[in-house]
């Protein structure tokens, strides 16, 4: 046993020699919920109970605005490689409608944190959702992981893990050693037993699928919330809004967006019917719950591990919460098969809850307003982030690549497998999350087009078109956060300054106009963006 610890601790020795200052190299944890809403956790105003994350961002820093690209697939290229989401190949979701920028899988052009951090000395790992592979190319296995789950291909061709038959209780609730947040976070912590005793720091991409829809949980996580949601949204939306403003999340003189004519009234709907909606978010806020229990458990392992103590953990969500309504997308009327909540159930938020869980902006996934683009982004490692901190930040995920490789001192490989490596369009987060500035320094500003869709932020302003339309709306983020007054008119030069700003990146970027692109859109994508309409 001596021979075997004396041969360790020369190979630990020799693997540090061979990289300088490896270790004080932080763990790096990078964990995405999925249609997470911007007041869905604690920390962000929420009722649901989340105190493992709202932990780390009492012990860590909370971001007013960081930006994500509107819906998954898209966020996922670019939070993956840094890149805009079509420089990437994912300019319009995980299809192919024919053009590189919208081939539907990461490029080999765009480098994943996993291949560079890997050249740099970091072992790998990632557990969850994927979705940015296809045409038997750029699985995670094939991208820098070195530990992955599922490690299937039809997982990371449609995006989800598949575990296959879900055991149930007798009413059709999942048991909990196969619900699927579970069973994500429990192979996370395998892959970190499995390490725990290599000398070399270690990166987790934990992807979870909680809480998007389907709406299922378990039944004990359920029973919490009983009754909690009987008011309805617009109460809900109210004491989030209250308590944001408290948390300083919001800024005082902030008033909320205003709500979309088409919600339900709360007041007009029968006594069922409140039962059967409020059931809905019962279960939504079950699944965040369950999320935050998951990340609980993962600390605990950490610290087991002894793995704690140099790991930074950052957290976000891909998009904001959903419209889409299940009942007229998807065959919905036709796979839903039992109660809300239970494995046999096919229900979503729609976008009535959506809007309390987007509190206080407007609009929801797919779209390009506040509401949407904007989650909520938790950084926490005590060694160099100041407790409790919230500020403004306007970090966006291609961010997220810089930053990881920053805080891992790796060299971002100009050519990469005989393949020239595309620039980082990012910015390192790190003086933001040390304190020297509250804000990413970006004068060339920010971004998106989402299936015609189209957006940019530079400084205070905020220009958006909403498909079809090709009308522009602008808004001053600084005097009107939540996008309630449109000032275009009143404004000229500056829509025309970051529209010409918009069209040169478009075109650097390979962005072509959406109408050259609608009639490859799936027939299936186009029942989804109609069945938010409803």
């Amino acid at each position: 046993m001596k021979k075997i610890l004396t041969s360790m601790f020369v190979l630990c020795g020799l693997y540090t020699a061979a990289h300088a200052q490896s270790n004080i190299r932080p763990n790096i944890i990078l964990i995405l919920a999925d249609d997470l809403g911007y007041s869905d956790l604690g920390a962000y105003g929420s009722e649901i109970a989340t105190p493992h994350l709202d932990r780390l961002a009492q012990e860590g820093m909370r971001f007013q605005q960081f930006y994500n690209n509107s819906i998954c697939a898209p966020t996922r290229a670019s939070l993956i490689t840094g890149q805009y989401q079509h420089k990437a190949g994912v300019g319009y979701f995980s299809n192919d409608l024919g053009l590189p920028a919208y081939q539907g899988y990461i490029n080999a052009e765009s480098l994943t944190f996993a291949e560079v951090l890997q050249a740099n000395g970091y072992l790998t790992l990632t557990s969850g959702k994927w979705h940015v592979s296809g045409n038997g190319q750029s699985y995670p296995w094939q991208r820098g992981f070195e530990k992955v789950f599922p490690k299937n291909e039809k997982s990371a061709n449609t995006g989800a893990p598949t575990f296959g038959s879900v055991e149930t209780d007798d009413e059709g609730y999942p048991l909990a050693d196969y619900y699927s947040t579970n069973v994500i976070n429990m192979h996370a912590e395998q892959f970190l037993d499995e390490i725990k005793g290599q000398c070399q720091p270690f990166f987790l991409y934990l992807a979870h699928t909680a809480p998007h829809w389907p709406l299922i949980a378990l039944p004990e996580d359920i029973a919490k919330y009983n009754g909690r949601y009987d008011k309805g949204w617009f109460a809900l939306r109210e004491e989030r809004f209250e308590r944001q403003k408290k948390l300083g999340i919001v800024d005082q003189h902030t008033i909320r967006s205003i709500p979309e004519e088409d919600l339900y009234k709360w007041d007009k709907l029968s006594y069922d019917q409140q039962q059967a909606w409020a059931r809905k978010m019962e279960v939504f806020a079950a699944m965040v719950d369950r999320l935050d229990q998951s990340i609980g458990s993962l600390l605990s392992k950490l610290e087991q591990n002894g793995q704690l103590d140099n790991t930074v953990i950052l957290f976000l969500s891909d998009n904001g919460a959903p419209a889409e309504d299940l009942i007229t997308w998807f065959g919905g009327a036709r796979a839903n098969k039992g109660p809300v909540g239970t494995v046999g159930s096919f229900e979503s938020q729609s976008k009535n809850w959506s809007y309390a869980s987007n509190t206080p902006f407007k609009a929801y996934k797919d779209y390009l307003h506040e509401g949407v683009i904007n989650s909520p982004f938790i950084a926490w490692f005590p060694k160099k982030i100041k407790a409790n901190t919230v500020v403004q930040g306007t970090g966006h995920v291609i961010d997220l690549a810089p930053t990881l490789y920053e805080l891992a001192q790796a060299e971002y490989p100009k050519n990469y497998q005989a393949v020239q490596s595309h620039p980082l369009p990012g910015k390192s987060l790190v003086p933001v999350l040390t304190g020297i500035s509250q804000t990413v320094d970006r004068p060339e500003g920010l971004f998106w087009e989402r299936a015609g869709n189209r957006a940019a932020r530079m400084g205070k302003w905020k220009l958006v078109s909403t498909w079809p339309s090709y009308s522009w709306e602008l808004y001053d983020l600084e005097q009107d956060p939540t996008e309630t007054n449109d000032v275009a008119k009143q404004q000229p030069a500056e829509v025309s300054r970051l529209a010409t700003a918009y069209f040169n990146w478009a075109n650097q970027n390979d962005v072509v106009d959406f109408y050259l692109l609608e009639d490859k859109e799936p027939q299936e994508m186009k029942k989804f963006r109609a069945s938010k309409q409803q």
